[in-house]
């Protein structure tokens, strides 16, 4: 990162901030902006959690921001949802940290201060109500995938149920990879979420098919085998034939 100077707009600074966690070496040029003073200026909240010390016990890896900063270095498909997430998952603690007489670090309620402060800078930044919601929704509730495997059943199910599950399993591993690095939860949560998922239901189309309809082997066939996939899993198509149907209208329209 060359250019140090920041945007001035709300929402100029949400999408610098944005495009910073969705690129390559999000960790590092987080790092820069914070040794050169600008992350105090863009994101005061985060910043303060540099040096709030943490049990070691649990995160040998150092401060609140270090780990933040280890788990953006973890990210595999980066993306905003998931970005501002892991970003302000423990925005909570510098507000919540206690020292019980045994020399014990606490985070009591991190979560619940983390999601709000989260809600607060979301607003300041402009993020709109559905985004606000899900990235406070991980944030308040990244602790419960810790317990997950003295959930009861139904419980458990209405949780990988829903909507965003996926992101917040994501979070809880990042989250894990980048301290204790104890796994037990993830593991246990990905395969019950094997176990629910339903089969993928058969393909309405093979090669053999738009071979007879004389579309030739190679990267059309392949591509427009894709695309019929897309439409059957996503429900805009619904069977056989209308998936044939499709690829008439492809023969009429593509003419070579």
């Amino acid at each position: 990162m060359k250019d140090f100077s920041l945007p001035t707009g709300s929402g100029e600074r949400r999408d610098f901030l944005t495009r910073i966690l969705c690129a390559p070496r999000a960790e590092e040029n987080l790092r820069t902006l914070a040794e050169k003073g600008k992350f105090k200026e863009l994101l005061p909240e985060v910043h303060a959690m540099i040096g709030v010390t943490q049990p070691p016990e649990y995160h040998p890896e150092g401060d609140v921001f270090e780990h933040t900063m280890i788990m953006l270095r973890h990210m595999v498909f980066p993306d905003p949802l998931l970005g501002w997430s892991v970003l302000l998952h423990d925005v909570g603690k510098p507000l919540t940290r206690s020292v019980e007489e045994s020399g014990r670090i606490r985070f009591f309620g991190h979560e619940e201060k983390g999601a709000l402060l989260a809600d607060e800078i979301l607003r300041r930044f402009k993020f709109d109500a559905e985004k606000r919601d899900i990235i406070c929704h991980a944030v308040r509730n990244h602790m419960r995938f810790a317990h997950v495997t003295a959930m009861r059943q139904a419980k458990l199910e209405r949780l990988m149920k829903e909507p965003f599950f996926g992101l917040e399993l994501e979070l809880h591993r990042l989250d894990c990879i980048s301290c204790h690095g104890k796994m037990e939860g993830f593991d246990f949560l990905l395969g019950q979420y094997v176990r629910m998922a339903p089969p993928e239901p058969e393909k309405f189309l093979s090669g053999r098919d738009l071979l007879e309809r004389g579309i030739t082997p190679g990267v059309r066939m392949g591509r427009i085998l894709r695309d019929i996939r897309k439409m059957q899993l996503s429900g805009k198509i619904s069977s056989r034939e209308q998936a044939l149907d499709y690829v008439n209208n492809l023969r009429k329209d593509e003419i070579k």
